[in-house]
């Protein structure tokens, strides 16, 4: 993965900020409202690109009840940190 849009880094770099990275997760619709303040154009790009960090395997879901949580994939934190910075 070369790049991601802005929204998407706020997300992942709050995702690591919080360490929440293997088992510690969170619902995915927390995540999704740190980017709420985005221009409309900006939150599409951004999820179009949580979503393809999702297929890459960069973030890993875990099914709830209550909905779909979200957790950084630890043997992928090398590319997470480029991402981010």
């Amino acid at each position: 993965m070369k790049s991601v849009s802005v929204g998407c880094v706020i997300i992942l770099r709050r995702l690591l900020n919080q360490k929440r990275i293997g088992g510690k997760h969170i619902p995915e619709n927390l995540c999704l409202r740190w980017i709420k303040h985005l221009p409309k154009t900006e939150h599409k790009n951004a999820l179009k690109d949580w979503e393809r960090c999702i297929k890459e395997g960069l973030v890993l879901t875990k099914p709830k009840p209550s909905g779909r949580h979200v957790f950084l994939n630890p043997r992928r934190l090398a590319e997470i940190y480029q991402l981010v910075q």
